[in-house]
């Protein structure tokens, strides 16, 4: 280079030489002189210089045009400017040269490749490795080597860059036509392949060697497991460092790690050890998330439409608890088989619902378990069975959950039940704070003395714990901690304490002694609600008994809840002792009262028991003196005033005494049994004190020992052979029918009953030749038999011929008998004057009426004649009734006689026609005072299996109503006799175990033993003849809807009522009737079932409405036909009045108008319900405004004592409003037929279009509209009710998908226009629309999803919703998410394919419409950023990771529609222009080309470089030559002058040196001034001084001497040794001119050359 610069300029090149040898005048490939024209031939080239003139002379006088040559100048400048402009490389790939760059790896290159690799490791440029990369022949082997080297991850990623660039180079060029292969997938699945199976290395060693504890270490790893350890971890590096970078596709590797996490077996804890930091890394928010993760699933679940649901605990659990309502309602607790069992009632009722975490309960399951305990207490619902069933469903989903919890398959349970007091402190049942909060919130308390229902459910309250705690459901020693924890149950001072039941003065003086001596003790009494007798009622209004309302919800209960009486709960009982009594003379007082009554109880068994003679045990009895004994009466009269928890103490000590009684007589050991009226008390008592599970056992227990007494009687002889153990078995039976339902649930019990009643009839006794008490056992066993399958499977080989005969004997129909036979008044009248006396056989009697019609005609009518006129003595009517039933029991031809009897009595209209004639001349049928004797016969004849009660409705009742209301003649006193006997037959029988003194005992059943074997009659009864009762009677009375409510009477009777017309008493007895809980639960359960059976011709439309409004709300009044389109009316106080309770009842109403509607009238009930429903819903909207704070606030009447200052402050599940209103009608809706839904649907949606006027002009119109609007939709209620009718309404979803789409496509048009930004209250209204129209977006997501193009609109809409800023995530965070999740569902649906039908076909169909609506949302999306968008971004499939390069252009540039840039508007300077992508995989680290990146991205140009004037003088210097330096005398000799130019040698003086020296010295390196003349050549020298070069870009301002190009401008010169001259020597005079030419000679030569 230093050579080169030596030479002279006219051997230098200007430019790069192109064609021959370089020449001062290069020449162009296609110059003009190389042309061979015809011209040039003939006549030579002809050179045409731009100026005319001499060639060789001068251009000094040509006129040139400035504007010419500065264009010419400027197209120069712009060509050159083009020329060096950087084209656009950014399409074309990285190329690199196979051959020279690389070298395939052999095994004998060993040595080598340790060598580079090591260099790799190490830091050793990487352009100087890229010159030789070594090659693998297999690509997964680079990662062994990277790992063995431990390379540097980031130069690790360049060598697997290279090698992908080298096969890519080979493919290139052996496949003609070009197959892309994507770097991502082919190296994500090289390299975990790789890892893959490094992994499974090490999982081969583990397996070989299970955990076994610390105790048993592993052994040595082997060498290949640690090497596969270590390409593990250090692969697993690399990997997260190349998915980091972009180099891998992250939803295959992520796919990946999920599946390697997922096939680990359990107890391999090294491969978790190994995977966990890999899984970690790309999962670290997951658990910060996961709470939001799940709300949003619940969202999608619900489908968006019950998002408050987890607020109000609406929606979705409503809907569960109307599901458990109706499954109870419908269920049949009277039978059990495989469908209709208490296993299939748990699966109904739990099955659907669990929980998604295993031990956890969901919220939808405490509002199950309130619903349950609800419906065990209410009056809404009827039963005693109630509590067992909640008891023992709510045990069988504890033990699950338990179950669960421990991770076992089966809870062990040796016991049935096991006592509360047997759970350690720390065990806390599943459902206790449930109940608890039950308890606090919801739970009836006493709080009016006059409130029957009150009553009534504080009682079911009672029972419904007691089975609980017996069931281990509700641990009675945590409630007594939690409240004394709470302090619930401290007495205030104003408040009484509860007082023992001592405090009951025993007579009037002790009472006058006790008021006297002490003022402040109280009484706390307990009356029962269902005592039917006027002394209680009366005693219920003492003065101290409303002290007991006034205590505290929680003191009340603990007063009440009975305990277990089981030794393990003897801490309990203690305690509540303590807690309600203290530790001083109450609480002893308390135990001493117990103890007195139960002393009384003992002694009254003692004393009347059955005395065997022969044993000294029966003399001493007799020997000893007489005591004076409490009565029944004495006893009952204390007992009632004790609380339950008292009278299960009692009756459980004296039902222990009387089993160890009949025990004792059993084996042997005794000589006394106690009476059967005796332990029918006891039985009276426990039914009474609600101990019913006390009740069974002990039934079962007495019935267990019934053969042992019997067997022990025979050995004695005694006369009670065969009548002791059959009447103590039929009162047996009686308590078993009365809670057979109770029974039936538990299903040992069933059939030990079932065995024990077997075995006390025995198998071989004759049904149609039997006593009363086996003919009532018998039919106890055909019921059990055919209500139970479990019993058949266990005995039927040996009973079910035997059930056939009971059948064929006891069941069979029969007709009455119109017998008009000679009679005989004094046969059988001594029995018949004293039917309580036994001096006959009653076997022989019944084969005498057997063998003689005669003898039964006479015996009917003679018994009749008594009952009716003679003796009208309620005991005597008892008597007489069991006499006739044990009389029948044995003839059963007196059936017939009895049915044809009464038939005779009840239509006597017929004249004669019935027979009887004799009785009938006889009696007075209008005479009103035997109506009530003779009901109370027949109903204990129908009590005790003499006759079925349906056959008394279908041959009596009916023909007897139907004349009357014919209006046949005399037809009036026979009808009026019917109604009376219906009355008693179909009423609930009184439960009065024992009439109170002085109050005359009330017309009915004596016997509690008859009066349960009745209300089993009025259940066995088919609901056909109760349908066919009631419509008589209505058909008798006509209009119902007048009755006097206070007219009636259900425990006395009024005088008014009975002497009444008619027409009124059949009102009034209808009324009655239909107020009885089992009328009312077996009628609608029917009509649940099937609706046709009041659809009767003898009915007319209204008439069937009617009855079926008494059927449904007996106890109110009925609805008037008044006012203005009264139908409407009627439907919207339906619906107004409706609740969880009469849910049922409002569905059978509206589901009766719609059958009975015909075609014509159809439509018009359509649009009335339809608009009904939208004026409830506006209502209760127009409520809320007006009331905000009440909604959903309220409590449930009864459920808060105002006196309870401690009580919790927790709210009920479900508030009282989601329990009624407007929350049950959508379910309602639900319910009825699919045209009705139609029509709501289209109410429903005009209300909403309604709502759309949210762009109108005014402000103060819009914000009406929207006010209007909004109060209705807002409502969660109207949002289920569309989506409930949206269901199977296909034409009706179509068309409001379209209105919808319009709508949420109009809010966000308004909001492009800022209609909302400046009213905070319009956007919240906003935002509350559009909420609830995605709500409803969401009900419809099947139908969107079945249309792709549906599927691409609403995605495309719901996209623009955030990306125009409508929702974002700061303003409103939950609908931003519920926009985001339904996009999400929308995206990731499209792929989804039915299972049952997939093809590959479908796939691909599937496939490629995700793919076009992915490309149409990115598309969308285009580059906007935010933090709203980065959200939906994540929606789509993961896409490549590319290195983002922002590229520029000249500034205002514009591009034409084609996007085509337009030249001409550029202006100086640069702009952004696009942003490119480049892969990670295009970007190589040492390589010298530019590819993909390219400079024509950042507007780069070649200029010329500007030359430093540093360089520029060392150029100068470069091609000096310098001379040595000469002495200094060599300066001081003249200069050889011409001879005419010398002068004479002067003395030389110092003066003029030092000036010479001052002249020089102002500027170093600079040389002195020259003369003119050399001015006038520098000045020339500068013009034509060479140029110099720089690298600049577009727009920037270039010196004008900076344009031309100068041929040593990128030419690089060194530093050359050379002699050099010290500037600051002094030179001597004259000598500075000479010094000045040799420094510049250069310059005197280029100005030489240039004007040559």
């Amino acid at each position: 280079m230093a050579a080169f610069g030596i030479l002279s300029y006219e051997h230098r090149p200007l430019k790069r030489p192109r064609l021959g040898p370089p020449d001062v005048y290069p020449q162009d490939p296609k110059q003009k002189e190389d042309e061979l024209t015809a011209l040039n031939v003939k006549q030579g080239f002809n050179n045409q210089p731009a100026v005319s003139g001499d060639e060789h002379g001068s251009a000094k006088n040509v006129n040139f045009n400035p504007s010419k040559i500065s264009s010419n100048f400027s197209s120069i400048i712009a060509e050159k400017l083009r020329y060096n402009t950087f084209p656009d490389t950014g399409k074309r790939k990285p190329q690199v040269n196979q051959k020279d760059n690389f070298w395939l790896v052999t095994a004998r290159s060993q040595s080598s490749i340790n060598n580079w690799f090591t260099d790799l490791a190490g830091t050793k440029p990487l352009t100087q490795l890229a010159k030789k990369v070594p090659i693998f022949s297999k690509k997964e082997e680079v990662f062994g080597y990277l790992a063995k080297y431990s390379v540097p991850v980031m130069r690790s990623a360049w060598m697997i860059k290279m090698t992908c660039a080298y096969h890519a180079a080979i493919t290139e060029t052996k496949v003609k036509k070009r197959h892309v292969i994507d770097p991502c997938i082919e190296w994500t699945q090289i390299i975990t392949k790789y890892l893959w199976e490094q992994l499974q290395k090490v999982a081969e060693f583990y397996r070989q060697f299970p955990s076994q504890g610390c105790s048993s270490p592993l052994p040595a790893t082997p060498a290949d497991v640690e090497t596969a350890m270590k390409q593990w971890e250090y692969n697993e590096k690399l990997a997260m460092f190349m998915f980091q970078d972009g180099m891998l596709d992250r939803h295959e590797f992520l796919t990946w790690v999920l599946e390697c996490f997922e096939k680990v077996r359990p107890g391999e804890d090294e491969l978790l050890r190994l995977l966990l930091p890999l899984l970690l890394q790309v999962r670290t928010k997951l658990r910060e998330i996961e709470e939001q993760i799940k709300e949003r699933g619940q969202a999608v679940e619900f489908r968006w439409s019950f998002d408050k649901c987890q607020e109000t605990t609406a929606g979705f659990t409503i809907g569960r608890v109307l599901h458990t309502l109706e499954v109870l309602d419908n269920h049949s607790f009277e039978k059990s088989d495989f469908n209709n069992s208490l296993d299939s009632l748990y699966n109904r009722i739990f099955g659907s619902g669990q929980s998604k975490d295993g031990h956890e309960m969901s919220p939808d399951d405490d509002a199950v378990v309130t619903l349950l305990c609800e419906w065990a207490v209410c009056c809404k619902r009827s039963g005693r069975h109630r509590a067992m069933v909640v008891a023992k469903l709510l045990e069988k989903r504890q033990a699950e959950i338990e179950a669960e919890r421990c991770g076992e398959s089966e809870v062990v349970d040796e016991k049935g039940s096991v006592s509360s007091g047997s759970l350690s402190a720390a065990t806390l049942p599943v459902f206790q704070d449930v109940l608890l909060q039950f308890l606090d919130t919801q739970a009836p308390t006493l709080t009016e003395p006059g409130n029957e229902s009150e009553r009534v459910e504080f009682s079911n309250l009672v029972l419904l714990f007691c089975e609980l705690i017996r069931h281990d459901v509700f641990s009675h020693n945590i409630y007594m901690c939690t409240l004394i924890s709470r302090g619930d149950l401290a007495s205030d001072s104003h408040l009484p304490r509860p007082r023992s039941p001592s405090d009951e003065p025993s007579d009037d003086s002790e009472r006058k002694e006790q008021e006297a001596g002490s003022s402040v003790k109280m009484e706390v009494r307990w009356e029962a609600s269902f005592i039917g007798v006027a002394g209680c009622k009366d005693k219920g209004m003492d003065p101290a008994f409303p002290q007991l309302y006034e205590q505290p919800r929680h003191i009340q209960y603990a007063t009440h809840f009975p305990i277990p009486q089981e030794e393990s709960a003897s801490h309990e009982c203690n305690q509540r002792l303590v807690v309600l009594y203290g530790v001083g003379k109450l609480r002893d007082e308390a135990r001493h009262t117990i103890k007195k009554i139960t002393k009384d109880i003992l002694k009254v068994l003692n004393r009347k028991s059955t005395a065997e003679t022969g044993g000294e045990e029966g003399q001493k009895r007799k020997r000893s003196k007489p005591e004076a004994f409490p009565t029944a009466e004495d006893i009952f009269s204390k007992f009632q005033h004790l609380s339950h928890f008292d009278q299960h103490q009692v009756t459980s000590q004296v039902s222990r005494n009387v089993l160890e009684q009949i025990t004792s007589f059993a084996l042997g050991m005794s000589y006394h049994l106690p009476l059967v009226q005796h332990i029918q008390f006891i039985f009276d008592l426990m039914e009474y004190s609600l101990n019913i599970s006390g009740l069974i056992d002990f039934a079962i227990q007495l019935l267990n020992e019934l053969s042992l007494v019997e067997a022990e009687l025979l050995l004695k002889s005694s006369s009670l052979v065969g009548s002791y153990t059959t009447s103590l078995c039929l009162c047996i039976v009686a308590v078993l029918r009365r809670y057979h339902s109770c029974l039936i649930l538990n299903p040992e019990q069933t059939a030990q009953v079932f065995d024990g009643l077997r075995i006390v009839v025995k198998s071989g006794v004759n049904p149609a030749d039997c006593s009363s008490a086996e003919r009532c056992i018998l039919a106890y066993l055909y019921d059990l038999y055919t209500s139970c399958s479990h019993l058949k499977n266990k005995f039927g080989e040996i009973f079910s011929e035997f059930c056939s005969k009971v059948k064929n004997s006891i069941y069979c129909n029969i007709d009455p008998s119109d017998s008009n036979m000679l009679w005989d008044p004094v046969f059988m009248m001594e029995a018949i004057a004293n039917p309580s006396a036994h001096n006959f056989n009653h076997s022989m009697v019944g084969k005498i009426l057997n063998d003689s019609p005669a003898n039964r005609y006479s015996f009917v009518c003679n018994v009749l004649m008594d009952v009716c006129v003679d003796h009208r003595d309620p005991e005597r009517v008892n008597d007489i009734g069991i006499l006739c039933a044990e009389l029948t029991a044995y003839c059963r031809s007196l059936s017939a006689e009895w049915l044809g009897i009464l038939k005779a009595l009840c239509c006597s209209s017929n004249n004669g026609n019935c027979g009887f004639n004799d009785l009938l001349c006889n009696v007075d049928v209008s005479d009103l005072s035997f109506h009530d004797s003779l009901a109370t016969f027949v109903a204990i004849l129908i009590a005790r299996q003499c006759l079925l009660l349906e056959d008394l409705v279908r041959c009596v009742a009916i023909p007897s109503l139907l004349n009357a209301a014919c209006s046949e003649q005399d037809s009036e006193p026979g009808a009026r006799l019917t109604c009376r006997i219906l009355l008693h037959l179909f009423k609930t029988p009184q439960r009065n175990p024992v009439p109170q003194d002085g109050v005359k005992s009330g017309i009915g059943i004596r016997s509690s033993c008859d009066r349960h074997l009745l209300a089993a009659s009025q259940n066995s009864i088919v609901v056909g003849a109760v349908f066919a009762v009631l419509k008589a009677v209505f058909m008798l009375g006509k209009n119902v809807c007048h009755i006097n409510n206070s007219s009636s009477s259900l425990y006395g009777r009024n005088v008014s009522i009975e002497t009444a017309s008619l027409d009124v008493y059949a009102k009034y007895v209808l009324k009655t009737i239909c107020q009885q809980e089992w009328v009312g639960e077996r009628c609608l359960k029917s009509l649940s079932e099937d609706s046709s059976a009041l659809q009767d011709p003898v009915l007319v439309n209204i008439q069937a409405q009617r009855l079926l409004q008494l059927i449904c709300y007996p106890h109110r009044q009925l609805d008037s036909d008044d006012g203005d389109n009264p139908q409407r009316q009627r439907i919207k106080r339906i619906l107004q009045n409706m609740d969880q309770w009469t849910m049922r009842q409002s569905s059978l109403e509206l589901q009766l108008m719609i059958k009975q509607s015909t075609n014509n009238e159809l439509y018009s009930l359509l649009e009335n319900i339809a608009k009904a429903t939208i004026e409830v819903f506006q209502k209760s909207a127009e409520m809320n405004s007006s009331n905000p704070s009440g909604n959903g606030a309220a409590v449930q009447g009864g459920s808060a004592s105002n006196n309870s200052s401690t009580t919790s402050k927790m709210k009920p599940i479900l508030s009282s409003s989601e329990r009624s209103g407007v929350w049950l009608v959508a379910p309602l809706i639900a319910k009825l037929p699919t045209s009705v839904q139609g029509h709501v649907l289209k109410a429903a949606g005009e209300e909403l279009e309604k709502g759309q006027h949210l762009g109108s002009s005014s402000r103060k119109e819009r914000d009406r509209q929207k006010q209007k609007s909004m109060s209705l939709l807002s409502q969660q209620p109207f949002l289920s009710l569309v989506l409930t009718c949206l269901k199977g309404q296909d034409e009706q979803r179509e068309g409001l998908l379209t209105s919808l789409y319009s709508q949420v496509q109009q809010i966000v048009t308004n909001w492009r226009e800022d209609q909302y930004q400046d009213d905070c209250k319009a956007k919240q209204m906003m935002h509350e629309a559009l909420k609830l129209r995605l709500n409803l977006v969401g009900g419809m997501f099947d139908t969107v999803q079945r249309s792709t193009q549906q599927t691409t609109e609403w995605a495309v809409l719901l996209l623009d919703i955030i990306s125009s800023g409508t929702v974002d995530m700061q303003s409103n965070n939950e609908l931003f998410t519920t926009v985001l999740d339904m996009l999400s569902v929308l995206i990731n649906g499209t792929l989804a394919a039915d299972m049952s039908s997939i093809s590959q076909g479908s796939m691909e169909e599937n496939k490629r419409a995700y793919m076009n609506l992915v490309k149409k949302l990115r598309k969308e999306l285009g580059d906007r950023q935010s933090e709203s968008l980065e959200k939906v971004r994540q929606l789509l499939p993961l896409p490549k990771q590319t290195r983002d390069v922002i590229t520029c252009e000249p500034q205002g540039s514009l591009i034409d529609t084609k996007g085509n840039k337009i030249a001409g508007f550029e202006k100086e300077g640069l702009q952004v222009s696009t942003k490119q992508k480049i892969s990670p995989w295009d970007v190589f680290e040492g390589l010298k080309h530019s590819a993909p990146l390219s400079w024509g991205w950042f507007g780069t140009v070649r200029v010329d470089r500007k030359v430093t004037k540093f360089e520029e003088q060392q150029r100068f210097l470069l091609y000096h030559t310098h001379l040595k330096p000469k002495p200094r005398s060599y300066y001081l000799e003249p200069l050889p002058l011409p001879p005419e130019e010398e002068e004479p040698l002067t003395p030389v003086s110092q003066e003029p040196e030092k000036k010479m020296m001052e002249a020089v010295k102002p500027e170093k390196n600079v040389p002195a001034v020259p003369t003119d003349s050399n001015k006038k050549k520098s000045n020339k020298k500068k013009k034509t001084a060479a140029p110099k070069t720089e690298v600049s870009y577009y727009g920037t301002n270039m010196a004008p001497e900076l344009m031309q190009n100068h041929p040593y401008g990128r030419l690089q010169y060194s530093q050359q040794a050379m002699s050099m001259y010290t500037q600051n020597q002094p030179l001597p005079p004259g000598q500075f001119t000479a010094y000045w030419l040799k420094q510049n000679n250069d310059l005197i030569y280029h100005l030489r050359m240039w004007f040559a």
